[in-house]
């Protein structure tokens, strides 16, 4: 089984062409979770529910990658739209997608001799989860009707980060490092500087290359004429779950949950209890310190 690349940390290109063709090559792998979790349908596959293998599927989102790198190719030669798990799995066949998974690389096993960027890989994908579970009951508070390519979107939105800790776990854990040295210099500086081009054009060529549907990279990377409330919301969704993370700063993230409990017109204490927030210290942070001084959305 192939490993991911040790190459140095100062050998690696410094143009997003050169890196989308480092990351974007061969099958995504996937969580060895995930095929564990399949791995339990094999005597009965047949007879299992696509929405069981669909919550598989939306826990990972390399899983989910691979499922809509497909669907992407898929749309491109017929006039589809596509962007729910269950609907996916349906038209590919439910079992086919199921037999290709299992045949799939490990990021456990790439990452290995690696357990620092295999545990970059786990939170990195561990956000991804958490902000698609977010972003799916914002969208039901709203009734948003595109609900389903929120979740997906918002699995897979930081996705190229998540390719490059498997395909470059030495320059990640590097970047990391950097990043926890200048904790107040700006994220996208810090890329910048230690990348030598712009992260963003970097995401939006990878999304190119990987053909995802088009509504779902109108929600990751919304042109001025795509911006609507959907892709706020998943970006809302993703910031949080990031912020959320790591922890560092409690009043940002307290600002975050009253704007996001203004936009759904919810009261604050409704959404730190749908987000299973209420015992942490940012709950007691929000409720006590709203800004009408009640617990209720501006």
């Amino acid at each position: 089984m192939a490993e991911a690349s040790d190459e140095s940390v100062t050998t690696w290109p410094k143009v997003p062409d050169a890196w989308v063709n480092i990351l974007a090559r061969g099958s995504p792998p996937v969580l060895k979770r995930s095929l564990d979790d399949l791995s339990q349908f094999s005597d009965a596959i047949y007879d299992v529910p696509v929405r069981k293998v669909a919550d598989v599927v939306e826990s990972d989102p390399m899983l989910s990658l691979n499922l809509m790198m497909v669907i992407g190719r898929f749309q491109s030669s017929r006039p589809t739209q596509i962007e729910n798990i269950e609907e996916a799995l349906l038209m590919l066949g439910c079992v086919n997608f199921v037999k290709k998974a299992m045949t799939l690389q490990t990021v456990d096993a790439m990452l290995a001799k690696r357990p620092e960027a295999l545990l970059g890989t786990l939170r990195a994908a561990a956000r991804a989860r958490r902000a698609g579970m977010f972003v799916r009951q914002w969208a039901r508070m709203r009734n948003d009707r595109n609900e389903s390519a929120c979740v997906i979107a918002a699995l897979l939105y930081e996705i190229t980060d998540l390719l490059a800790w498997i395909h470059a776990p030495e320059k990640m854990m590097h970047f990391e490092a950097v990043v926890r040295e200048n904790p107040k210099r700006k994220i996208t500086l810090t890329r910048w500087m230690e990348f030598g081009f712009e992260w963003d054009e970097l995401e939006t060529k990878m999304l190119r290359r990987l053909k995802l549907p088009e509504m779902v990279c109108s929600l990751i990377k919304p042109t001025q004429a795509e911006e609507s409330p959907s892709a706020d919301l998943v970006a809302k969704a993703v910031a949080f779950s990031r912020k959320l993370a790591e922890s560092r700063d409690m009043r940002a993230m307290r600002d975050d949950l009253y704007e996001i409990a203004r936009v759904l017109k919810v009261p604050t204490s409704r959404l730190i209890r749908d987000m299973k927030l209420e015992n942490t210290p940012l709950a007691l942070a929000a409720v006590s310190e709203s800004p009408d001084g009640s617990d209720a959305a501006a």
